[in-house]
C-alpha cells in the first residue's frame, strides 16, 4: 500500500482542505498555492465602426466583417450604411449602401453572394417588407431577388444545399408571431414553396446551419409591446422537412441574428438580449459568449463580453473572435466600440473552484462537470450551461484520496484505484447523488492510467506498495468484473493517458518509487482487439516519443484526431518552473505521428484532468508546485487549428513565480 501522506502547514493565507478517511479517523491538508496574476487572451479594442450599428446584418466574407444597416440613435433611425472592417489592419471602409435601409433581418452567404430577405423598413417603427435582395461582393452591387410570399419582419435566412430558407418572423403588425417557413431554389427557380412550419412561431431568433440540420435558436414572443425572450431551440432537417426539439438555451436570447454563427463543427451565440417579464420594462442586455454541441446536445457558456450587448455584430475572423457594437445601457443605445479575442489556441479562465484542489480527477456528465480531488472528500458540481458551480457539494466519496484514475460511461463516473483508495472501484450516480463500490481491480494500484473503450474501462500501471507496476486489467461495468490483460512493456505512475476511440495510449509517467522525478519521453499504446502493446522504445519513429519527458500530467485529451498534453512535473528536468511544474501544451497528431506545441498554461499544473467538452479542454485545479498543493484555478483553452504550431515565445508564463505555497516533502505525490 501506498505511504500515508507528508503533513503540511496550511497557508496562512488560505484554506486548509482536509480529506476525511474512510473507516478511520486520520486527515491531513494541503497546501493551496495560488498562482499570482496568470495571463490569459483578452479583449482588445478595435477602430470603432464607422456608424454606430444596432439590430444590423452582418456577414464575415474573405477574412472581412460586413455590416449592413442598422439603427444608429436613441431614436431608433435606421441607416442604409454599408461597412467594412478589415482586423488585419484595424480599418473600416464603406461599401454600396441598402438599396432600402432595412433592420431585423440576417444575412446569408452563398459564395461571393449575399442574401438578405424581409425585414422592417426605415426608422422604428418601420412596416414589414417582402422584398429580398442580392449583394454581389466582388463588384459591391445590389439587386433584387424573389420576393417572399408575404412581409416579414424578424425572421430567419438560412441557405441549405442551394437553397434558402425564410422561418418565422412577425405579420405586418409587428406583434403576431408568424410559423411559416419557405424556400427557394438558388438555381433556376423564381418562386417561394412552402415548407414545414416552426413548431413554435417566434421571431427575433438566431439560426445556424450544421451538419446539414438547421437550427432555429431562442427569439421572441410579440414585438412592439411586451415582448418576452425564449430559450427554445429547434432544429430542421431538410431531409425529410421535419422540426425537431433540441437542448434548450441556458437562458432566453433574442436579438442576436447577426452575432450567431458556426465554428468548428459548434454554433457559437454572443451577446443579445433576455426580456422574461412582458409586463415590465426590464431588458436585461447579455454579455454572454455560448456555444452549442450538438454531439452532447448541450449549450456551454464560454465566455463573457466587455459589457451587455443586444444585436450586436459577430464573427470568427481567422482565429480572432470579432464583436461590433450593438446597443447598450437602458435604452439600448447603438455604439460603434469594436473588439476582438483570441478564440483559437487561447487560454481563458473560467468562475474558480469553490475550494482548492489537488491531483484531480473528473467528468462530464449531461451538463455537468464532476471533480475530485485531494483538498476535499465532496464531489464539485460546475454547470457547463449556466457557468456556476452548485451552491453545495454532493456526495462525498466513499474512500476519499486522489490519484484516481476516471472514467465516464452510461451516465456514470467511475473512480478507480488511487492514494486510500488502493485497488477500489467507485461509481457515482448523478440521479441518485450516491456513490457505490464495484468489484475490486486485480491489483491495488493508484496513479494508473485508463481509458473507456467499447463500453469497457482499461487501467494500466500505477503504484502499489509503494512500487511501479506493469499490471494491466479490463473492467466490464455491466457484469462489474474484472480481467487481467496482456501487461505493460514498461511499468510507468503518474503517465498521461486516453484513447482514439480504439485503443488505449499512455504518455510519459515515472517508475520507481512513488516521489518525484523527471520521467520519461516513451509512449505506449495498447490494442484491446490484439491483446498486444506498442511503443516508441520499439521504435523512436512511431510512436513518436514525447517532446518533453515527464509525469504527472493527468488525462491525454482527444480532439479532431490528435491528442493533448498539459502540464506535468519533474525532478530537475528542462523547461520547468521554478517550482518543477511545466506550462507546456504537447499535441501528437495520431495519424502524421508528429508533435506540435499548443498555447502554454497560463498557470502551470500537475496533477491535472482536463476533459473535452465542445471541442474546448476544461482544467479545474491541480497544484501549482511539485508535490502535494492545490489550487482553485479553473480555466479552458481552445485548440490551434490543425498543423498550426506556437512559437517558443509563448512559454513565457512557464517562468511566472506562484504565490507563496507550503510544499510537502516529495514522498508519496
Amino acid at each position: 500500500m501506498l505511504a500515508a501522506p507528508a503533513m503540511t502547514r496550511p497557508h496562512a493565507l488560505g484554506l486548509a482542505a482536509a480529506v476525511l478517511i474512510a473507516g478511520g479517523v486520520a486527515a491531513w491538508h494541503f497546501s493551496r498555492s495560488e498562482p499570482a496574476s496568470p495571463v490569459y487572451a483578452e479583449w482588445r479594442p478595435l477602430t470603432p465602426a464607422l456608424s454606430p450599428h444596432r439590430e444590423s446584418a452582418s456577414a464575415a466574407i474573405g477574412g472581412l466583417l460586413y455590416v449592413f444597416g442598422g439603427h444608429y440613435n436613441a431614436r431608433v433611425q435606421t441607416s442604409s450604411v454599408v461597412q467594412v472592417l478589415d482586423p488585419r489592419t484595424g480599418l473600416w471602409t464603406r461599401r454600396s449602401p441598402e438599396p432600402v435601409p432595412t433592420t431585423h433581418w440576417n444575412a446569408a452567404v452563398d459564395g461571393g453572394t449575399v442574401w438578405l430577405a424581409g425585414g422592417f423598413v426605415g426608422d422604428h417603427p418601420g412596416p414589414a417588407t417582402a422584398d429580398v435582395w442580392r449583394y454581389d461582393v466582388a463588384a459591391d452591387r445590389w439587386s433584387r431577388g424573389p420576393s417572399l410570399p408575404q412581409p416579414r419582419g424578424g425572421g430567419v435566412l438560412f441557405l441549405e444545399n442551394r437553397h434558402l430558407h425564410y422561418a418565422g418572423g412577425f405579420l405586418p403588425d409587428r406583434m403576431t408571431n408568424s410559423p411559416d417557413h419557405w424556400q427557394l431554389s438558388l438555381d433556376g427557380n423564381s418562386h417561394w414553396t412552402v415548407k414545414a412550419p416552426m413548431p413554435e412561431a417566434r421571431g427575433q431568433l438566431s439560426g445556424a446551419m450544421l451538419n446539414g440540420v438547421f437550427y432555429a435558436i431562442g427569439g421572441q414572443f410579440g414585438h412592439d409591446q411586451g415582448p418576452t425572450d425564449l430559450t427554445l431551440v429547434h432544429r430542421y432537417d431538410p431531409t425529410t422537412d421535419q422540426w425537431a426539439e433540441a437542448a434548450p438555451l441556458p437562458h432566453p436570447v433574442s436579438h442576436a441574428e447577426s452575432s450567431t454563427f458556426v465554428m468548428d463543427g459548434r454554433v457559437i451565440v454572443v451577446g443579445g438580449r433576455n426580456h422574461q417579464e412582458p409586463r415590465t420594462s426590464d431588458r436585461r442586455l447579455l454579455s454572454s459568449v455560448l456555444l452549442y454541441d450538438p454531439g452532447r446536445d448541450l449549450w456551454i457558456a464560454l465566455d463573457r463580453l466587455p459589457r451587455g450587448l443586444t444585436g450586436p455584430a459577430a464573427a470568427l475572423i481567422g482565429s480572432d473572435l470579432i464583436v461590433s457594437a450593438g446597443g447598450e445601457g437602458p435604452r439600448e443605445m447603438p455604439i460603434a466600440d469594436t473588439w476582438a479575442l483570441p478564440f483559437r489556441d487561447a487560454w481563458r479562465p473560467l468562475p474558480p473552484l469553490p475550494l482548492a484542489l489537488g491531483e484531480v480527477s473528473a467528468g462530464v456528465i449531461g451538463r455537468h462537470l464532476y471533480v475530485v480531488g485531494s483538498g476535499a472528500a465532496n464531489t464539485l458540481r460546475y454547470d457547463l450551461s449556466s457557468g456556476e458551480w452548485a451552491a453545495g457539494s454532493t456526495a462525498q466519496r466513499l474512500y476519499a484520496g486522489d490519484h484516481h484514475a476516471a472514467e465516464v460511461l452510461g451516465g456514470r463516473l467511475y473512480l478507480i484505484g488511487g492514494v486510500q483508495a488502493e485497488g477500489r472501484t467507485q461509481i457515482y450516480d448523478p440521479t441518485t447523488d450516491r456513490w457505490r463500490l464495484g468489484a475490486p481491480m486485480p491489483f491495488a494500484a493508484a496513479s494508473s492510467a485508463s481509458a473507456a473503450i467499447g463500453g469497457l474501462i482499461y487501467v494500466a500501471g500505477g503504484i502499489v506498495d509503494d512500487s511501479t507496476t506493469a499490471q494491466a486489467a479490463v473492467y466490464d461495468p455491466i457484469r462489474d468484473s474484472w480481467r487481467s490483460i496482456a501487461t505493460m512493456p514498461a511499468g510507468r505512475n503518474h503517465a498521461a493517458s486516453g484513447t482514439d476511440g480504439h485503443r488505449l495510449f499512455v504518455f510519459g509517467g515515472r517508475t520507481g518509487r512513488n516521489s518525484v522525478s523527471n520521467g520519461f519521453d516513451d509512449v505506449q499504446i495498447y490494442d484491446p482487439a490484439t491483446d498486444r502493446w506498442s511503443t516508441s522504445a520499439d521504435s523512436a519513429a512511431h510512436p513518436a516519443p514525447l517532446p518533453q519527458a515527464r509525469g504527472g500530467m493527468g488525462k491525454a485529451v482527444y480532439i479532431a484526431g490528435s491528442f493533448y498534453i498539459l502540464g506535468g512535473e519533474t525532478g530537475n528536468g528542462p523547461g520547468a518552473n521554478p517550482e518543477r511544474v511545466y506550462a507546456r501544451v504537447d499535441i501528437y497528431d495520431v495519424q502524421q505521428n508528429r508533435w506540435r506545441r499548443g498555447r502554454d498554461m497560463p498557470v502551470p499544473r500537475h496533477g491535472v484532468f482536463p476533459v473535452e467538452v465542445g471541442g474546448r479542454i476544461f482544467l479545474a485545479g491541480g497544484g501549482a508546485a511539485a508535490g502535494r498543493s492545490a489550487t482553485s484555478t479553473f480555466d479552458y483553452y481552445t485548440p490551434p487549428p490543425p498543423g498550426t504550431t506556437v512559437e517558443s515565445s509563448v512559454t513565457a508564463t512557464a517562468t511566472r513565480k506562484p504565490a507563496t505555497h507550503h510544499p510537502a516533502t516529495d514522498s508519496t505525490r
